[in-house]
């Protein structure tokens, strides 16, 4: 084996297995927002002021102590959400088709618990530098609603100085999006100047264990994605696409309508506090009404799911550099398992077709590897040769290789591009949530995380030694040493890669293992 060969196969399986560390460490989040400010903003909490324009200075104030707060229960098919009169927010979000672990699997998600704290999406109004909540009452002290069925929750109140708010909610059986209309009309004599905003809260911020973004997140002009942390804490800026929280798995969004005059804000407190707001200017004659529109999403970030949504939600997955491949790879893997229902075998198909698309590489591949295998009597009578001329050795070799047609680099090319698949499955089983808690068979329940008995690990590596076996290799023997503990150095570093991936590079030795044999049967050119 040519030593630039040599080389180069060891940084592929560089680039292969440094990745993810590299990723962890030095990935940056999207950090992109048309305006900074430092502007100050209310706490989930009740009775908490926030000014209107950034550096301005919070006011006392706050509801009426004779405030009740009452709640409303809403059961759908994909959640369970609690609202409260007090602002009409949103209590609890139960999503009822996730778990926290696999051992809680019927317990559901509580959103409210991290990315939709208690209070977020209540409405709140503006008035001479002072936030105050409004109470609530409800149309209906609980709703029902089936997978075809739509309902709609209603709430009115008035403010202290007089406004009559009324909020709907629309709810639909089979979908996470929810529709909701302020309705705020001034029934007084005395003009009204102030602001209608809905602040966003949630309980962590930063990166989560894994290196993903949590916190809060804005969509906003020309496609752009903000991403807060405590470095850059405040950002704020115009109208957006959508505004929200997110962990690595799901996300709680409002979205606006275009041309709607909303602006945001985003504040990112600590590594336990961060929250985000949309405001609306409110300036009422007497007598005058204003009605606003916009739709609110909780729920999972399911690829298809948030595509389907034709708001750019999707890009609150982070899939890394490498999304560009990421993105089509998960859409081939749903299209697999909605038919063999099994992400798992979905890798296996993926996996199969993969080597059938590389075969001819391969066996090209493999040929010129056997070609330089045959050339190594050549290729030491040149060393032994021009052993103190370097300049004159290398054109020689090259002289050679030209004659002989050969490329001493192609034996690496099957692994160099696998690169592209490798990094971008293993952004999918990191961050995709269609593999979270998605099992293949008996002790694997889960692709997204490490094998708990580390047998298919052993299992790939052993693979890869009967692979190495049976691959061409050079005559010399430090470097056929060196190729020959590769399958310790892989089975190390893939005892705490996701299972998924270990499957994917299991059945690809395996696929290879019988592609080679089949090469190796064939009768060579003299």
């Amino acid at each position: 084996m040519d030593k630039r060969l040599l080389l180069a196969l060891i940084l592929s399986m560089g680039v292969l297995f440094l990745y993810p560390y590299a990723m962890k460490r030095f990935f940056p989040a999207a950090m992109n927002a048309s305006k900074t400010a430092p502007k100050a903003e209310g706490e989930a909490g009740k009775g908490v002021a926030a000014p209107s324009v950034p550096g301005e200075k919070p006011a006392t104030g706050g509801p009426a102590p004779s405030m009740k707060e009452e709640l409303v229960k809403v059961e759908t098919p994909l959640y369970s959400a609690v609202f409260s009169t007090t602002g009409g927010g949103v209590k609890s979000w139960v999503l009822k088709k996730y778990s926290e672990t696999l051992k809680e699997k019927d317990g559901g998600v509580n959103i409210a618990d991290t990315i939709s704290r208690d209070g977020s999406y209540r409405t709140e109004v503006l008035a001479n530098g002072v936030l105050e909540e409004i109470s609530f009452t409800p149309s209906s002290a609980a709703l029902n609603i089936d997978k075809a069925g739509a309902s709609e929750l209603v709430f009115k109140g008035t403010t202290s100085a007089g406004l009559n708010v009324e909020k709907s909610y629309r709810f639909t059986g089979s979908s996470y999006m929810v529709n909701v209309e302020l309705k705020i009309s001034n029934p007084t004599k005395a003009p009204f100047a102030g602001s209608v905003q809905t602040p966003l809260s949630a309980s962590v911020a930063g990166k989560d264990p894994t290196g993903y973004h949590m916190g809060p997140l804005a969509y906003h002009a020309k496609d752009k994605l903000a991403r807060p942390t405590v470095k850059e804490p405040s950002l704020s800026g115009g109208e957006p696409k959508w505004i929200g929280l997110e962990s690595k798995y799901f996300l709680a969004a409002i979205l606006v309508k275009p041309a709607s005059g909303f602006t945001w804000s985003t504040e990112v407190k600590s590594a336990s506090s961060s929250s985000a707001r949309l405001e609306m200017p409110l300036n009422l004659s007497p007598g005058a009404q204003v009605v606003y529109g916009y739709n609110e999403f909780r729920g999972p970030k399911e690829y298809d799911l948030l595509i389907a949504q034709k708001a750019g939600l999707e890009e609150s997955i982070e899939f890394g550099y490498f999304g560009f491949f990421a993105k089509p790879l998960l859409v081939v893997l749903n299209f697999f398992e909605r038919y063999v229902h099994n992400y798992g075998l979905a890798i296996v198909l993926l996996t199969v077709i993969i080597k059938v698309i590389f075969y001819p590489l391969t066996k090209y591949s493999l040929k010129s590897m056997k070609d330089m295998q045959r050339m190594q009597p050549q290729l030491a009578a040149l060393k032994e040769k021009y052993k103190d001329n370097k300049e004159k050795l290398n054109k020689e070799m090259m002289e050679l290789y030209k004659r002989q047609k050969i490329n001493p680099l192609s034996g690496c090319l099957p692994m160099i591009l696998q690169i592209p698949v490798f990094i971008a499955l293993y952004e999918v089983l990191y961050v995709a949530i269609e593999l979270r808690h998605a099992p293949l068979f008996l002790w694997i329940q889960d692709l997204s995380a490490k094998d708990p008995y580390y047998i298919t690990p052993l299992i790939m590596g052993a693979t890869m030694f009967v692979q190495q076996r049976m691959t061409p290799t050079s005559a010399d023997p430090a470097q056929a040493r060196i190729m020959m503990f590769m399958p310790l150095i892989f089975t190390f570093m893939f005892l705490k890669f996701p299972s998924g991936l270990v499957v994917y590079w299991l059945v690809n030795n395996a696929l290879t293992i019988a592609q080679q044999y089949y090469i190796n049967r064939m009768p060579a050119k003299a």
